[in-house]
């Protein structure tokens, strides 16, 4: 989008006073105030069901950035007959601050209210389950597996390799035995049931709860980006929430084990879901993300912050996979934490 482009404004209902870039967006002060504009290219089905569930939270008392609909009522607009473009609130505020160990609980809670509110607001349909449904964790996972296989050939077959390369050959073997047994684990459990579950009872997630989405602003806390909601097992969203925390902070057993309890005080997991939850912290999702990263770019160049992350990863080995049984063995309640 540029400067030209935010004639597609016409279709609102409001005047611009400024508008200024940021990233992959344009924020606008209008008479209606703070929005943000973006392109768009999802379905219309699930743009509807987006802003119902945002209705929802607002009235359930959550700060959330709502669509605002044109002069017709649509959520999204179309200018010169191919690009679709949303107009959304702006919520002030900073990114949750993952140093913080008060905000990243108030974070976990925050998640477990709005997943309890989430929780059958709706009447969900035959066709919100084809079209809203979330990715099967199973065939996820084992599509995974064939990535980093695939990878390992390419690798194998290079004649010169450089540092990442030769690291990732030396630590496969590990890595895609402890990958395969996670994913025999999660065929093996209750997981297809605590799924079917959700789809039945329109369970709700946010699809992407991570610090990039939690706003802070004068002691409330704000969530933005529901782009990749889903109807699907909540739980997910805790184990992305944890996973991406954990390892900033070096899979720190103790502040694990209070993210869990914040999220516990206010939605107890049940004992399916902490099963699905274990299994999900313990597959080397990181080390995935990486070789994934590495055969989709130029492979003739990694930088070298590449290599510290695959490094990091396998030095947080042994505490990952020690607090992903913890999760499975020691449950969390409002008088105990882990190990004690």
């Amino acid at each position: 989008m540029n400067e030209r482009d935010l004639q597609v404004l016409e279709q609102y209902p409001f005047t611009v006073n400024a508008s200024w870039r940021t990233r992959g967006a344009f924020l606008l002060d209008t008479s209606a105030g703070r929005l943000l504009i973006r392109e768009f290219s999802g379905s219309a089905y699930k743009l509807l069901k987006e802003q119902e569930l945002l209705q929802h939270l607002k009235d359930c008392g959550y700060l959330v950035d709502r669509m605002e609909p044109d002069k017709e009522g649509r959520l999204s607009s179309v200018y010169r007959e191919y690009d679709r473009f949303v107009v959304k609130e702006s919520l002030d505020g900073r990114e949750c601050d993952t140093r913080s160990e008060s905000e990243i609980l108030k974070a976990a809670s925050l998640l477990a209210g709005m997943h309890k509110d989430l929780r059958g607001f709706c009447e969900v349909t035959e066709e919100d389950r084809l079209r809203l449904a979330g990715a099967d964790a199973v065939e996820e996972l084992g599509r995974h597996n064939r990535e980093l296989r695939k990878i390992y050939g390419f690798i194998r077959r290079k004649n010169r390799k450089n540092e990442f390369e030769s690291a990732y050959l030396a630590c496969y073997p590990d890595m895609v035995e402890e990958a395969q047994q996670i994913e025999r684990r999660l065929r093996e459990s209750s997981y297809e049931r605590l799924r079917e579950r959700a789809l039945l009872e329109g369970h709700f997630c946010h699809g992407e709860y991570i610090h990039h989405n939690i706003l802070v602003a004068g002691g409330q806390m704000g969530v933005i980006n529901f782009e990749k909601f889903a109807l699907d097992v909540q739980v997910n969203d805790l184990y992305l929430f944890l996973r991406k925390i954990l390892e900033k902070q070096n899979y720190d057993f103790r502040l694990g084990s209070r993210i869990l309890k914040a999220y516990e005080q206010v939605r107890p997991l049940d004992g399916e879901e902490r099963e699905y939850l274990s299994i999900r912290m313990q597959y080397p999702e990181k080390f995935w993300k990486l070789a994934n990263y590495y055969y989709n770019t130029n492979k003739a160049w990694i930088p070298g912050k590449h290599m510290e992350k695959l490094e990091k990863f396998l030095s947080q080995k042994e505490k990952r996979v020690s607090f992903s049984r913890e999760i499975l063995y020691n449950k969390s309640n409002k008088n105990t934490e882990f190990g004690r």
